[in-house]
């Protein structure tokens, strides 16, 4: 009964805060907007991408008198290949590297003399590739123009291993295989064919932050009235440290739990953040991550000795949790993958990404499991270290 009163207390206090209503609840929604905007190129969106041509210049023979050699006309002629490059014929290969260092064009390929022929009488044949500057586009060239001298170079061998009358036999036997779609069919990589944006990515990572964050009004609270004396009183009355303690955070985890409904009902409102088809699993995450952000602060709060000190060291392992997993922004470098994967905002984080991309439900369970074998972890140890060391005022 007396911790209930006091989680009360506790409840209406932070309810009245000015300061608390600002940092809990208004400033995550602030962040939100901020970061989803400021940072979305970094993020995929609805828009498919548009591949943008190559321009190559193809420096000819004098002997060929401007004409491409038919092979390469082919290529050239072929619809698919016309999206991705823009030949142009240039007259020497000096004059290729000058427009590739002035960048007029992207790519050049000298095409030696006599190519068609080379090619019908089974001589081996290359082509001289100049990349530009742009990797993408090099990229590009490279894999239509390294590919089709290879492929010419394999009929080649066919007709100087076989004959030519062979090789016209076997491909006139071999049967023709037709289907009624296309060879490659071009999607997303996410599970359902969708993917999180900016505005998602950042909501989910400023909800786990600040989740923790309320871990430090509860430590404040309880450091607070220490130094100032104020648990004297309560401890002249029948109530035990363990009951003020309790009552404490129980009034600190019911105001975190409004304010993770205020930051995605907020999100959803006012920016249009979609959380999933999986609300129950979405509760049980904020549960979790509550927790989790109590026991790190009943862990702090009894190795600490001052308000600041506990605030210092809170704010630091929060903000350490948040950049190692990435959610200030998404980290390349796979030592700091490796160690999130050891943080509540990591499981935390893939959990919620998950069910905004409609995973299996399956995977999105096994992040929440992880995320709550870390929370019963933090809680053993805090209920370890109460144990020992205890709360006195």
């Amino acid at each position: 009964m007396n911790t209930m009163i006091i989680a009360w207390f506790e409840l209406k206090r932070m309810a009245t805060s000015r300061s608390v209503l600002i940092n809990q609840f208004l400033l995550p929604l602030i962040l939100i907007f901020i970061l989803g905007n400021a940072l979305s190129g970094w993020f995929g969106n609805d828009q498919e991408f548009k591949q943008p041509s190559v321009r190559v210049g193809l420096v000819l023979d004098a002997e060929a008198g401007g004409q491409l050699p038919g092979s390469m006309q082919a290529l050239t002629g072929l619809p698919e290949i016309q999206d991705l490059l823009e030949p142009e014929v240039v007259s020497s290969r000096e004059e290729a590297e000058g427009k590739l260092r002035r960048g007029e064009v992207d790519y050049a390929v000298v095409v030696p003399a006599s190519f068609d022929e080379r090619m019908g009488q089974g001589a081996g044949v290359k082509l001289e590739l100049l990349p530009g500057r742009d990797r993408e586009l090099n990229l590009v060239a490279d894999t239509v123009f390294k590919t089709f001298i290879a492929d010419a170079n394999h009929k080649q061998a066919e007709v100087v291993v076989m004959g030519g009358d062979q090789v016209l036999a076997a491909q006139a036997a071999a049967p023709v295989e037709t289907s009624d779609g296309p060879n490659v069919t071009i999607g997303q990589l996410s599970e359902k064919g969708t993917t999180y944006s900016a505005a998602q990515y950042y909501a989910a990572s400023m909800l786990i932050m600040f989740l923790l964050y309320s871990g430090l009004m509860a430590s404040s609270s309880l450091l607070g009235e220490r130094e100032s004396r104020t648990l004297y009183r309560l401890q002249s009355a029948p109530v035990n440290p363990g009951t003020v303690f309790a009552g404490k955070i129980i009034g600190c985890s019911l105001i975190t739990l409004a304010q993770a409904a205020a930051i995605v009902l907020g999100s959803m409102w006012l920016y249009g953040v979609k959380w999933g088809p999986h609300p129950l699993l979405l509760i049980m995450v904020c549960v979790l991550i509550t927790l989790s952000s109590m026991t790190i602060a009943t862990f702090i709060t009894l190795v600490s000795s001052t308000a600041a000190g506990a605030r210092g060291l809170m704010q630091a392992i929060i903000i350490a949790m948040t950049f190692v997993s990435g959610g200030f922004m998404p980290l390349p470098v796979e030592f700091f993958q490796k160690l999130g994967a050891f943080t509540v905002n990591h499981w935390a984080m893939q959990s919620m990404l998950r069910m905004m991309l409609d995973s299996d439900v399956h995977l999105i369970v096994t992040c929440v499991g992880m995320l709550a074998a870390i929370t019963a972890a933090l809680s053993a140890a805090a209920m370890i270290t109460y144990r020992k060391v205890g709360y006195h005022a």
